[in-house]
């Protein structure tokens, strides 16, 4: 028993001093409010850790596969529904920018993807104007008052 207590006493302050030695070395900001919770919640569980002992409770892998299969469903969800967004964002600014410089199109794709780093990248964006526009002009335009290279086309067929 006494051996158990030992064990506990030298994971809490194991557990408190790598805490505070993340928090030292982590930057303020609104990064530190979510690391303080994450930090909390760890230190809570290496102190309930014996009364869940006590209690018999079992925190067994298996028994939390349900919940991460559905927080992964949830967070492709949560990216799917940013990518989409962005990418209209993105598609009504060349609208509206083409727009209010005379140009008419049939169709703007803009194609994104994430990196490793969960930040959006603009992977392709391809203009179609209508026929006899000048299509270097408008991806010029569109470099300059945006930043955003584009593959501007004249759509022929119309």
């Amino acid at each position: 028993m006494m051996g158990e207590v030992r064990t506990w006493a030298a994971a809490i302050c194991l557990t408190v001093l790598a805490s505070a030695l993340l928090r030292m070395l982590c930057p303020e900001g609104n990064f530190s409010r979510l690391l303080r919770v994450i930090l909390g919640a760890f230190v809570l569980c290496a102190v309930l850790k014996p009364v869940q002992n006590l209690w018999g409770m079992s925190w067994e892998q298996g028994e939390y596969q349900d919940a991460m299969a559905q927080a992964e469903a949830y967070e492709e969800q949560t990216e799917g529904a940013y990518t989409a967004v962005v990418e209209e964002s993105v598609r009504s600014l060349i609208a509206a920018e083409l727009a209010e410089n005379g140009f008419s199109f049939t169709k703007i794709r803009v194609e994104t993807d994430t990196g490793e780093d969960e930040r959006i990248i603009m992977k392709q964006i391809q203009v179609t104007l209508t026929n006899g526009q000048d299509a270097e002009k408008a991806r010029l335009l569109l470099q300059e008052s945006l930043g955003l290279e584009t593959e501007v086309t004249a759509d022929e067929n119309r």
